[in-house]
Parts: structure tokens; C-alpha cells; sequence
């Protein structure tokens, strides 16, 4: 018999067309992974109730098939070219239902520009072009004073000179207002939708045993950020379908995208306006996904929808120390924005941005040495049908 290592275990992945239909995977389908769990109960067997003189069981009966991926976790790595792709932008938009992707190369306005342009302030600036950008994707903002920062955008407006220029605001404020020809390129976002039926073709390959996800939906998503190590994000979520004995030819080569991702080492946290020091960032998004397995007829799901509300949720860790950042926000019931940027390198940096989070007062240690605050927190939308609570870039 041969074992099976779990570390030399690949994973290949991909969005499917059709829910449920296997796409034929490739080597630059490859996806870099800490940990796969698929799940799988073909027979979903019950005992029957039916009176009997014995106390043991005999008789069991079928029922539907369970499928789902348990878990699938994996460091968050840019691509290390602004534009391109992360070999995980699959799951990343199974989990948020939209992505953007806007390749521009633009430079700022102002007064000094013809025909002239409003002065530039640290949340508004015209550009020389617009592209297809829209509200809601982030740019990265190459600034002479402040260096390369991610933004998103949350308006346009029609600048002095004539298209492709355009004013543009974006949230959080940068350090310090761009001057004229300081540089602003597009990035690749992930939005929230109010449709979410994205499903993914999933094969895990083994020295001599493989297996394949069908119908792979992406139910829970989180996101974790370390004051010490990389980002990471995890997914699970219900399946049509395992394959084993099926299972497609492992592709000839595992071809991977980006070199290093970029660690907490070089980043930083901004609550409304203010710089935060932290220790750890995580983030939880519930998608309320089920399957449709409950007709007659119907032994594997035929679709997947959302059946619940999105919730998303989170925790904040620091030292406790300045409580006007958050813990006042929390006594108070006062919300705010929450910013995150990792990386200054331009094709490796992850961004995500919160607008509104609702804060719970913290729960605290009493250790002997520096004490820390937990901060439990809940995004919210602007407003019904925004979908708006949390976004993501890499940039």
C-alpha cells in the first residue's frame, strides 16, 4: 500500500459556467493551500423506526446525498503584478459574487493643468482618465507625499476638461492631498452582490488517490490578519457532487502566480480617520447559502441560492490603550469605517474596507503583563440593496 503524504497534496480550481458541470482544470488553475477537507455521504443512511423484538438495528434506508467543502484555507497572495489575477481570484469571487478588474494609468490634475482643475484634497482629485472604473473599485495611489496607497472610490463627477478626465472621491482620506502627475492605477476588487449562485470545480490530487468537488459553493468566507504573518482566507460551503473513480487527469503542471505575499509586518489599520495599532483582524462572512436538494426525484442539488440573510462579522484585537478609537465608539453606539491595507509594493498589496461597522464594547484579559481588548464587530450596509459592507482589492 502507499500512504498518502498530506504535503504533497495539489489543488486545482476553477468557476463553472454551469452549476454543477465540471470544468476541465488546467496547470494555471494551481491554487496554493494549507489545509482541504472535502465531505461526502453518498447514502446519508437512517435506521428505520419500525417496531422489531430487538433492540439492534436492520434495516436502514437512503436518503439524499451530502457533499460539501469543509474547509479550505490559504494565504491571501496578490499576484505580484497590478491587473493579474492571484491564482485564488476564483474563490474569492465564489465568496463575493462580483469582481472588477480596471486597467488604467493615470495622473492627477490641478490648477496647473489646461484647462485648470479644482486643487486636489486628500479625498478629491480630478485624473486624466476614468476608464471603466466605477463606484465601489478601489485605485492605488502612487503619491509624491504618502507613497503608494489603496483607495476606493466613492463618487464621479465630471472634472473641468472634457472625457476621459473625471473627479473622483475616494474614501479613507490619503495622508497627505496628490499633487499633479502624482499617479493612479486601477486594481482588481471584489464586490458584494444580492445574488450569489457561483459555484467551483474543485480537485484535490494526491500521490495515488484524487478527488474532485462538483458544484463547490462558498457559504462561509473569512478572512484573518496577523500583526506577525500573512493574511489568510478560508472557505467552506455545500457541494453537488464528489468524484472519485471519475475524477479528471491531473493536469501536467502546477503553475502558480506570485512570489511572496506581503505580512503584517508592513501595513496598517485606520479607523474612521485615525491610524490604529492591532494585533489581529479577522473577518467573517456568512453567505446563507443552501442547496436545492428537497424535491422529489432529486437525490443531488440542482442549483444553489441564497436562502438567508448575509451577515457579516468580525473581531478586532489590541493592546488597551486609547480608548477614543474604539472603545468609545462602542459605549457610545457610534459607528465608523474600517480600512486595512497590507503591502506597499505595487502587485502586492490586499486591501478591504468596511464603510459602517457597529462596534461591542470589548471583552478584556486580566493577564499579569500588557492587557488586550477583543473587539466583536458587525458591518452593516449603507443603505438596502448597497451591498456595500465589505470589499476587497489587490493591488
Amino acid at each position: 500500500m502507499a500512504l498518502q503524504i498530506g504535503r504533497q497534496g495539489k489543488i486545482f480550481a476553477k468557476l463553472e459556467a454551469t452549476y454543477g458541470t465540471e470544468e476541465a482544470l488546467a496547470a494555471a488553475d494551481a491554487v496554493r493551500h494549507l489545509n482541504a477537507q472535502f465531505g461526502h455521504d453518498p447514502f446519508g443512511r437512517v435506521t428505520s423506526r419500525e417496531k422489531k423484538a430487538s433492540p439492534g438495528a436492520v434495516n436502514r434506508f437512503d436518503r439524499r446525498q451530502k457533499t460539501d467543502l469543509g474547509a479550505f484555507e490559504a494565504l491571501v497572495r496578490p499576484s505580484g503584478t497590478i491587473n493579474t489575477l492571484s491564482e485564488a481570484s476564483d474563490f474569492f469571487e465564489a465568496a463575493f459574487g462580483s469582481k472588477t478588474n480596471v486597467t488604467i494609468s493615470a495622473t492627477v490634475l490641478t490648477a496647473a493643468s489646461t484647462p485648470a482643475e479644482a486643487a486636489p484634497t486628500t479625498t478629491v482629485f480630478a485624473i486624466t482618465d476614468i476608464g471603466a472604473l466605477a463606484v465601489g473599485d478601489a485605485v492605488l495611489i502612487n503619491a509624491t507625499t504618502g507613497g503608494r496607497q489603496v483607495r476606493f472610490i466613492t463618487a464621479i463627477a465630471s472634472a473641468a476638461g472634457v472625457a476621459p478626465k473625471k473627479l473622483i472621491t475616494v474614501a479613507p482620506a490619503l495622508t497627505n492631498a496628490p499633487i499633479l502627475s502624482d499617479t493612479v492605477k486601477g486594481s482588481v476588487t471584489y464586490k458584494l452582490t444580492t445574488a450569489l449562485a457561483k459555484s467551483l470545480t474543485i480537485a484535490h490530487y494526491l500521490a495515488n488517490f484524487k478527488r474532485e468537488l462538483l458544484g463547490a459553493a462558498v457559504d462561509a468566507f473569512g478572512l484573518d490578519f496577523d500583526a506577525n504573518e500573512e493574511p489568510r482566507f478560508k472557505c467552506s460551503g455545500p457541494a453537488k457532487d464528489q468524484l472519485t473513480g471519475t475524477t479528471q487527469a491531473e493536469p501536467s503542471a502546477f503553475t502558480t502566480v506570485g512570489g511572496n505575499p506581503p505580512s503584517g509586518l508592513v501595513g496598517n489599520l485606520r479607523v474612521d480617520a485615525t491610524t490604529y495599532l492591532f494585533k489581529k483582524l479577522s473577518i467573517d462572512v456568512k453567505n446563507g447559502l443552501k442547496n436545492r436538494a428537497d424535491e422529489y426525484n432529486a437525490n443531488k442539488s440542482t442549483e444553489v441560492y441564497r436562502a438567508g440573510r448575509r451577515e457579516i462579522s468580525g473581531m478586532l484585537e489590541v493592546f488597551a490603550e486609547t480608548e477614543a478609537t474604539v472603545y468609545d465608539l462602542a459605549e457610545a453606539g457610534t459607528n465608523s469605517a474600517l480600512f486595512l491595507q497590507t503591502g506597499v509594493t505595487e502587485g502586492l498589496i490586499v486591501a478591504v474596507r468596511m464603510p459602517t461597522v457597529e462596534w461591542k464594547v470589548a471583552d478584556q484579559d486580566d493577564g499579569d503583563e500588557a492587557l488586550s481588548w477583543s473587539f466583536k464587530f458587525t458591518a452593516l450596509e449603507s443603505a438596502d440593496a448597497q451591498n456595500d459592507e465589505l470589499f476587497l482589492a489587490l493591488a
